[in-house]
């Protein structure tokens, strides 16, 4: 039931941290890699989100099924300081955040989770109807970075297991006499994957094979992929990265529209700092700009482009936009001071990476700029720019998957 492609390399990596939550898919895919990897090469990450009663019980219950396994567990309860928020893609961040810390703790650097080839179609149906694009309907991919910044930077996220429909892996955990929790979530119809999974059923019943929807993104995906490529290849060969600036060749930028568009994409989202890409249709009307003979300058999702006679070769700069930076721009706020834990590195504005060795340090933007402040002392924050990772996580590449700081 495992991918044999996505455990060669998962395998490669060095230690795996399993996502576990105790339900039969996630502890079916903890019984699968102790028999393929090893219980000394696992390490379960449990997430007690802490939003209905009684999961703290069910957490413990999970780390009882790692113990037996002989795999090590930890617990991690998020936290809802303005109460609990029960909308999926919060709670969805917030748990990757987590798995992300708790992998760098732990030396791993792939999160295995247990998505199923019924995920797969779920999420092709819920992507369908918000009126996703190709790429979208490529669903998840098997292995991919880890989808939150800056957490996931250097990590990967493993899905050996889209290959597998969840009725196959019940029926392997009864066969081996293992017990794995019933979610009550998994019926509350105000989230909408559960709705979508009663839509699916429904249509099974109807005739219709929900696989089908599966099989689309299995067809699409590779695509995806390829397309990703193609950006890296364009980014290689017309962007050259100073710090946190990205100076982009004109006479370089050449190809397919729909690669020279995603690459853009990346570009800005890297430089803007933003915490998810631009609306595709921001990035094709971005991209005609730049094409202009006489395109001087623009601004989305927090960057700053600016071209003009005053750049060698018909250069292109693309950084943080100032007025944004400030907040006066693009609705979101200036960064707040960042404080800095001694030995630990931190992301300012997710984009600069900075390890103090000395405690009370904190980032602070002045007159545009982040400087290093303790108490009436100030210096240059040096740091690294993560400028170029950012754009490599976003297309997902293998430098992406590396140590960064």
């Amino acid at each position: 039931m495992l991918d044999r492609l996505t455990i060669e390399r998962m395998d490669a990596a060095g230690p795996v941290l399993v996502a576990l939550s105790g339900g039969g898919d996630s502890v079916a895919l903890l019984h699968l890699l102790v028999e393929r990897l090893g219980a000394a090469s696992l390490r379960a990450a449990i997430v007690d989100h802490a939003l209905r009663g009684g999961s703290a019980d069910d957490a413990q219950r999970a780390a009882g099924f790692a113990a037996a396994l002989g795999v090590a567990a930890d617990i991690h309860t998020l936290s809802w300081p303005q109460g609990p928020q029960r909308a999926q893609g919060a709670a969805r961040e917030a748990r990757y955040r987590k798995l992300a810390s708790a992998a760098r703790a732990a030396g791993a650097g792939v999160i295995a989770v247990a998505h199923t080839r019924d995920d797969q179609a779920e999420t092709v149906l819920l992507r369908a109807a918000r009126g996703s694009g190709w790429r979208g309907l490529g669903g998840m991919r098997a292995l991919a970075p880890v989808p939150v910044w800056p957490d996931g930077r250097g990590l990967r996220l493993a899905r050996p297991l889209l290959g597998a429909r969840r009725w196959m892996l019940r029926a392997y955990l009864r066969k081996r006499g293992a017990e794995w929790i019933e979610d009550p979530a998994n019926a509350n119809v105000s989230f909408a994957r559960v709705r979508a999974r009663g839509v699916l059923a429904s249509l099974s019943g109807a005739g219709f094979e929900p696989m089908r929807l599966a099989a689309i993104a299995e067809r699409l995906g590779p695509h995806a992929a390829a397309l990703d490529r193609a950006a890296l290849a364009l980014v290689r060969d017309a962007a050259a990265f100073y710090d946190e600036t990205i100076l982009l060749t004109r006479a370089l930028w050449r190809g397919d529209a729909v690669v020279r568009q995603r690459a853009l994409s990346a570009l800005v989202t890297a430089a803007g700092g933003a915490a998810s890409e631009p609306q595709a249709d921001q990035i094709a009307a971005l991209e005609a700009q730049v094409l202009e003979p006489d395109f001087k300058a623009a601004t989305l999702s927090g960057a700053w482009l600016k071209g003009g006679a005053g750049l060698a070769g018909g250069t292109i700069a693309i950084r943080r936009d100032r007025g944004a930076l400030l907040g006066r721009a693009d609705g979101a706020p200036a960064p707040s001071p960042l404080a800095l834990r001694a030995g630990e590195t931190s992301v300012w504005d997710n984009r600069l990476a900075i390890t103090m060795s000395a405690p009370g340090w904190s980032v602070v933007l002045e007159e545009g700029a982040p400087v290093l402040a303790r108490g009436l002392e100030r210096c240059p924050a040096d740091g690294a720019w993560l400028i170029e990772a950012r754009v490599n996580h976003v297309l997902g590449a293998a430098e992406a998957l590396s140590s960064l700081p």
